[in-house]
């Protein structure tokens, strides 16, 4: 049995089998889309004539008429051989021929895919069939079949609309609610529109919304300025922090790991940054540098003249010295024998408008033993500059400003008298098989105070990019320095 139907469309039902029986063969159910003419005749062929050989065929575009023959003969007959070459009338009479069917009842759905010559058949054979034959087909317009009678579909009215909602849906708005009375009216009876109620879609809300009080809204502007606040304070204090860890990273850093070799400026930059820029004193200072130079030359000189003397050979030393030029002074000279040499270094180290001729003018020469060198002091050559024993007396966590490193120790006691600094202190340490001078300014207990220091030196010191350096560094270097030697 059908499930669920209406009244009136049981009504129609019993309506349609009294038109059979009363000997019209052929009906067809007339009806717009969305009626549910279908559903009526899926009722009729399940509630009407259980006895029957019943057929239900839903027909579509793509629907062959070879098909629907087929599915009309084989639920008529036993295991039919249908010749597709003969109609289906003349099918329909052979088989009946070969095996009686009985009484058939026929259900076709969508009568406007039928073919003419199939719709001739049908006539034909709800006329002439030897048996009894029934046959319901279904369309939404009348007169597809000339010969059928229709039998029109009617829409529902609004107790039926409202029933038919009830049967598929437990709970439904009241009958005064006025979008549920406005959507069966625009329906129009109309059963595949009722069925597509959504009851969460057509509901009116008639709650207020809830809305915000003064005091929650001063809640939420008190928690607004709060929050604010923070985030200024957390932006102002975070540059503070930011230097507190850049600076421990340093220092971690600095503990760990060796600095490489500072990059100072070279002593001439240095010197020619910290004179005066006035012509007098550039030409007082060559002066003083041409005089010291000539002093040490003839203090060799004569040393070796005198050691000569003293074994009864007459040697006369002559430095000659043209155009005024500068005169380096030769350190660590050791014997009579280097006097070649000493001439060789002046000739090389004076400027081009500079000429050096020493003058030896042996006398006599007589076969005498050989001449021992007389060790020549010089008298002119810097003494030792050295704090490495105080640096490594210090505290390896102190600080110091490097201020110059050269191989040089003339350059460097040049630098200590040029700018008078305090807390100087000079470190020798030896790199690639060479002498180097620290000078620095030492010592400072933590970074600070050697930053501070480190703003209060002159611009020329400042010039030459002094850097800071630990204690334990130097140690390190002064140590390496110890093994190589």
């Amino acid at each position: 049995m059908q499930s669920q139907i209406l009244p009136s469309r049981a009504a129609l039902v019993d309506r349609i089998a009294m038109q059979f029986e009363y000997g019209q063969n052929l009906i067809c159910l007339v009806g717009n889309s969305g009626l549910g003419k279908s559903y009526l005749a899926e009722s009729f062929i399940t509630d009407k004539y259980p006895e029957f050989n019943k057929a239900f065929v839903k027909l579509s575009a793509h629907t062959k008429d070879t098909e629907l023959v087929q599915q009309l003969l084989e639920n008529s007959f036993r295991a039919p051989l249908v010749d597709h070459k003969l109609s289906l009338s003349e099918n329909f009479f052979v088989l009946y021929n070969e095996q009686p069917c009985g009484p058939c009842l026929w259900v076709i759905d969508g009568a406007r895919h039928l073919s003419d010559e199939l719709i001739q058949e049908l006539q034909l054979l709800a006329k002439k069939a030897p048996d009894t034959l029934y046959i319901l087909t279904t369309g939404q317009a009348p007169k597809i079949l000339p010969e059928a009678l229709d039998i029109h579909l009617e829409p529902l009215s609004l107790t039926e609309s409202r029933r038919l909602m009830a049967m598929f849906f437990q709970e439904l708005p009241p009958q005064e609610d006025p979008i549920f009375s406005t959507f069966l009216n625009e329906s129009g009876g109309n059963p595949s529109i009722l069925l597509e109620w959504q009851q969460n879609q057509h509901q009116l809300t008639l709650k207020s919304e809830r809305t915000i009080s003064r005091r929650q809204l001063r809640g939420f502007f008190g928690a607004f300025i709060a929050i604010g606040i923070l985030l200024l304070v957390a932006v102002v204090y975070q540059k503070d922090w930011a230097d507190l860890l850049r600076m421990q990273q340093d220092v971690e850093k600095t503990a760990v790991t060796e600095l490489p070799q500072p990059t100072v400026l070279t002593t001439q930059e240095v010197l020619s940054e910290a004179e005066l820029p006035k012509p007098q004193v550039q030409a007082e200072e060559s002066e003083d540098t041409q005089s010291m130079g000539q002093h040490d030359v003839k203090s060799i000189l004569n040393a070796l003249t005198l050691s000569d003397t003293e074994q009864d050979t007459s040697q006369s030393v002559v430095p000659a010295q043209e155009q005024g030029g500068d005169v380096t002074p030769v350190p660590d000279l050791q014997s009579a024998a280097d006097v070649p040499a000493v001439a060789q270094v002046l000739s090389e180290q004076a400027p081009p408008n500079d000429i050096v001729q020493p003058v030896i003018d042996n006398q006599t020469q007589q076969p005498e033993p050989a001449v021992e060198p007389v060790q020549v002091a010089n008298d002119t050559q810097p003494q030792a500059i050295s704090d490495n024993d105080w640096f490594m007396a210090q505290d390896s966590n102190a600080w110091t400003i490097q201020l110059l490193a050269v191989t040089d120790r003339t350059v460097a006691r040049r630098y200590i008298e040029q700018h008078k600094l305090s807390q100087i202190r000079t470190a020798q340490v030896v790199r690639a098989g060479k002498d180097w001078w620290f000078v620095t300014i030492a010592p400072f207990a933590t970074l600070d105070e050697a930053k501070q220091a480190r703003a209060n030196l002159p611009e020329a010191v400042l010039a030459g990019q002094p850097f800071f350096k630990r204690i334990v560094q130097i140690k390190q270097q002064i140590q390496q320095s110890q093994t190589q030697k």
